[in-house]
């Protein structure tokens, strides 16, 4: 009786490691995306101060705000 060798079947989708380490570019370029807002001198202001706000409030790791909060925050009631 001969064996053969079976070729172990790749999973489908990615592994934990692979997921995690995209989770973490992802995180990464839109870091990048809201700093190019914030420098760039022809975006609209709220835009820049809506970035600024989101890159501050990502690195303290506070919740997300409502919409009615981030007008309040901004001065625009």
């Amino acid at each position: 009786m001969s064996v053969k060798a079976v070729k172990a079947k790749r999973k489908k989708g990615r592994t934990a490691v692979k997921r995690k380490r995209t989770k973490a570019q992802e995180a990464a370029d839109f870091e990048a995306y809201l700093i190019r807002i914030i420098n760039d001198p022809d975006a609209p202001q709220i835009a820049k101060e809506l970035a600024a706000l989101r890159l501050e409030r990502d690195k303290s790791g506070e919740p997300y705000l409502t919409i009615e909060q981030i007008q309040a925050e901004l001065g625009r009631d």
